[in-house]
């Protein structure tokens, strides 16, 4: 059964948001353009969640997902690790949807 996870809107463009407490089974939106993806808010390489503040999932450019524990960066489109100590693993994604203006989670 799907889940409604916020309102497109509320996801910023070239943002990301949190959903949760911030344990490992959370997860984050994250935009950019016409973009939108949804990971699971876990470290493939530290198991610890991403973010070093609520909401807080990209580098300072704003090109890539960053690790808060040890810098990797991932690539938003894909998941995957393109720099760091977990080269050649990705980050969970979720699945989901876009509708009536809402992201829900399959």
């Amino acid at each position: 059964m799907a889940e409604r996870l916020c309102a497109l809107e509320d996801v910023p463009d070239n943002g990301s948001l949190g959903f949760g407490d911030g344990s490992t089974d959370t997860v984050f939106a994250v935009r950019k353009g016409g973009l939108l993806r949804v990971y699971r808010n876990r470290c493939p390489h530290a198991g610890a969640p991403l973010n070093w503040m609520p909401h807080r999932f990209l580098d300072r450019s704003r090109e890539h997902i960053i690790c808060s524990a040890h810098g990797a960066l991932f690539d938003i489109s894909s998941g995957a690790c393109v720099s760091g100590p977990c080269r050649g693993q990705s980050l969970a994604a979720v699945a989901f949807e876009v509708r009536d203006g809402a992201i829900w989670l399959l």
